[in-house]
């Protein structure tokens, strides 16, 4: 019988993680989160598209730092548990200051341009997250 109770316990403890990581934002929040990251993938590729080696690894740039870090905090604000925030955040960073995270950790988190444009779709995707009706 405890054994039981526990299995429900943990099940409603589940249930109650999953219902709390629902995040309601409206239309504007998402278009805001989208534009801040088209920002940041922009000022990026400016800088690549300036580089007559074709090297495409991230220099000391302040201002494509920043650019990460302002859409690391736009994602931050209306979805405070996105894991999305915490890799920009480290990729705007690492552009201030390229040695503050080793390459291996800077890979771990999935910050090519490509897979921030995947992770995007999914985090402001309609199946995966609640939407308030329109302000």
């Amino acid at each position: 019988m405890a054994e039981f109770k526990l299995g429900i316990l943990t099940d409603v403890l589940d249930l109650f993680e999953r219902l709390e990581a629902i995040v309601l934002i409206t239309e504007a929040q998402k278009t805001e989160i989208i534009e801040s990251v088209s920002d940041a993938i922009q000022a990026t590729e400016k800088e690549f598209g300036k580089r007559t080696d074709g090297s495409r690894d991230i220099g000391q740039n302040e201002s494509v730092g920043d650019a990460w870090h302002n859409a690391s905090v736009t994602i931050k604000k209306y979805l405070p548990q996105e894991k999305l925030a915490r890799s920009l955040r480290m990729k705007g960073e690492a552009w201030i200051n390229m040695y503050k995270w080793s390459e291996a950790e800077l890979y771990n988190e999935n910050i090519k341009i490509e897979e921030i444009y995947e992770r995007l779709e999914k985090l402001t995707s309609t199946r995966r997250k609640i939407f308030r009706p329109k302000d």
